[in-house]
């Protein structure tokens, strides 16, 4: 997370850790980290706490980071307790906010840790404007995100340009690109299949590098190649949430039985409650169901009227 950063890394377990979590080997990341933990620096330790937070493993993160903790970890506690607790995201964000302005953040732990925490919340802009002009590769990597997410393609795609100023051949500036053209729609997913299928096999398959073959194989089209790396991304991990959500899709478009999309959505209610997928389906259930009684009851008014 050092200002200075690239895929030239002179440390390699830092490296190899850092990348690791970029394509989203989790574990894989853990256990570079581990053999180090008695003498490793936070930037180190930041990669493993952040992979048990992706695994939702925070309470690891909670036991070793303790609340006096006076590195720049305790943002990943921060972090792990605005997971938990979301009544107390505002307390937490003020505190993250606080720190921010008021240290120098040489590790950036303190400005990523504070803009994950706006994202989970859905405030997208927030984040953007505590990443603001940094040349951290993961801080553009996550502004990148927050644009997607705002649908700005046009200023994602201008800041992946900057990062291939600072280092084109960086994990996350090839990430960042895959996630643009996906965004751009079918003439570009081809670009992002080259960059998912060069990770695969340069480091492995992950469930992230395989649902972004599929969501390219959903575009264009190539249902057959999409069902397969889906199956493959469930044997990594069977309650993935992205394959879950992908799966539902490829059976939409391929006219599967009902049955097949509710077992998926019966998983995302089991192991994501609270995911953002899941509850804005809910909201949007419930809405259906509102309108739906509201014209039934004027229907039979107007029965009765006659």
């Amino acid at each position: 997370m050092s200002r200075q950063q690239n895929d030239e890394d002179t440390n390699s377990v830092l490296f190899d850790a850092r990348n690791e979590y970029y394509i989203g080997n989790f574990m894989g990341s853990i256990n570079f980290v581990l053999p180090e933990q008695g003498t490793a620096g936070p930037e180190l330790l930041s990669y493993m706490y952040l992979s048990y937070l992706a695994i939702d493993s925070g309470r690891i993160v909670a036991s070793d980071i303790k609340e006096g903790n006076s590195t720049p970890l305790q943002a990943l506690r921060l972090v792990h307790e605005a997971f938990e607790q979301p009544s107390r995201t505002e307390e937490l964000l003020e505190k993250l906010t606080d720190k921010v302005a008021g240290e120098e953040d040489e590790t950036n732990i303190w400005h990523l840790a504070t803009a994950i925490v706006y994202c989970h919340d859905g405030q997208f802009e927030n984040a953007l404007k505590i990443l603001h002009g940094s040349t951290n590769l993961e801080s553009m990597a996550l502004s990148v995100q927050c644009l997607l997410r705002l649908q700005r393609v046009d200023l994602a795609k201008q800041l992946v340009a900057k990062m291939q100023e600072i280092s084109d051949d960086a994990t996350l500036t090839q990430l960042a690109q895959a996630w643009v053209a996906l965004a751009q729609g079918t003439e570009q997913m081809q670009d992002a299949f080259h960059i998912y299928q060069e990770f695969c096999e340069k480091f492995k398959p992950t469930p992230a590098l395989l649902n972004g073959q599929a969501v390219v194989h959903l575009g264009l089209e190539r249902y057959e190649e999409a069902d397969s790396v889906l199956r493959e991304s469930l044997l990594k991990k069977h309650n993935d949430y992205d394959t879950l959500i992908n799966l539902m899709v490829h059976a939409h478009l391929t006219g599967k039985p009902t049955e097949a999309i509710t077992r998926n959505l019966e998983q995302l209610r089991q192991f994501y409650p609270k995911s953002d997928f899941v509850t804005d389906l809910d909201k949007k259930s419930a809405e259906f169901d509102r309108l739906c009684l509201q014209y039934d009851v004027e229907g039979g008014e107007k029965l009765l009227a006659i």
